[in-house]
């Protein structure tokens, strides 16, 4: 499975791409892995996901979602943020999560579930 991990910091990176990476071993889940640390080069990849954990925050992660979802109908997109107000625009644009943060492994469960089609 290709997994796109996209957060402003490092170490916000790390953490989540960690977690990720424990669910895929726990469920022997083959995953390869690409990081960015800005909205312009998530922008700015071409290749293709088939889950992308975006975490950028506000209008910056809620836009490249929108975009990325124009170029790619199958790609599960799990959106994290700081509140809650890109929720219901996540669901217009069929994000297959929300992450409100901060960010436990609990809901990385929940998400990969969802996007593996393991269920709730």
């Amino acid at each position: 499975m290709r997994i796109a991990v996209c957060e402003n910091t490092p170490a916000a990176v790390e953490q989540l791409q960690g977690w990720i990476e424990q669910y895929c071993l726990l469920y022997h889940i083959p995953a390869d892995f690409q990081r960015f640390l800005s909205p312009e080069a998530f922008a700015a990849w071409k290749g293709r996901f088939e889950l992308v954990f975006l975490g950028f925050g506000g209008s910056a992660g809620f836009l490249q979602a929108r975009l990325l979802r124009e170029r790619d109908h199958r790609c599960k997109i799990v959106l994290v943020d700081d509140t809650q107000q890109f929720a219901v625009q996540g669901v217009r644009i069929h994000c297959t999560d929300f992450i409100l943060r901060p960010v436990e492994f609990r809901h990385i469960v929940r998400s990969m579930r969802l996007a593996t089609g393991g269920g709730l």
